[in-house]
């Protein structure tokens, strides 16, 4: 049985309850992210402060709810000088939930609503190539900058010489849509990205995230178009 982990938070700074605004037919986020994954041969944990989703898991059992620690919530509370918890989230759950060093633990994130089970499933194939971990990635070729201390400097721009952009060396921005690493991998380092870590390409449309409103109208429209065109193939 293949394990996928999330974590959903109750209180969300960009977006009121971000995680809870509809995506489409009155569809809240993070349950349409999770039903995307519902498959026989895999189980959805859930690690969350909410008791709305909490209650909701137990009802309908489309995954498995983990009721978040006080640890992880004041940890939250000070992220600003602390950084996320989420890595001692995927640490202990592998710890508790796990039980084979060589077991890949999907950790996926319901703000990136548009990843097919098929590429998900794919990137785990990576782990059997050499590598230790897999990440999703967006390929980036235009011209850009960098900003440190108001200044800003060129990462592949040249002014004298103005190339193409399909000519240009791509860029890879880290995507939170998913990260992959063995279980015994990730207890032992206590990383979601351990050793030698391959970047997984994904398409536009999968790599696309939601992090402002702008972002979540315009989710609000590709959701539908996918149910109205249910052969759609991302």
């Amino acid at each position: 049985m293949q394990k996928f982990f999330t974590i959903i938070k109750s209180y969300s700074s960009r977006i009121n309850r971000k995680n809870f605004q509809y995506i489409f037919n009155r569809i809240p986020l993070w349950i349409w992210s999770i039903s995307r994954y519902q498959s026989e041969s895999i189980e959805i944990y859930v690690n969350t402060d909410s008791q709305e989703i909490l209650d909701y898991l137990e009802e309908t059992k489309i995954a498995i709810g983990i009721k978040r620690c006080r640890k992880h919530i004041e940890w939250e509370k000070n992220s600003a000088n602390q950084g996320s918890p989420v890595e001692d989230m995927l640490q202990d759950f592998c710890i508790n939930y796990t039980e084979k060093a060589e077991e890949p633990i999907v950790l996926f994130h319901v703000t990136s609503p548009f990843v097919e089970l098929a590429t998900v499933m794919d990137a785990i194939s990576f782990l059997e190539k050499g590598y230790d971990s897999v990440q999703s990635v967006k390929e980036i070729q235009n011209f850009s900058f960098k900003l440190n201390d108001d200044e800003i400097s060129p990462i592949n721009y040249n002014s004298e010489i103005i190339q193409r952009t399909q000519d240009l060396s791509p860029i890879y921005l880290s995507n939170g849509a998913f990260f992959i690493a063995r279980s015994g991998d990730i207890i032992r380092t206590g990383k979601r990205s351990p050793g030698n870590s391959f970047c997984y390409k994904l398409n536009e449309m999968e790599s696309f995230e939601i992090d402002n409103i702008d972002q979540l109208h315009m989710a609000r429209i590709i959701a539908k178009y996918i149910s109205d065109n249910q052969n759609y193939n991302l």
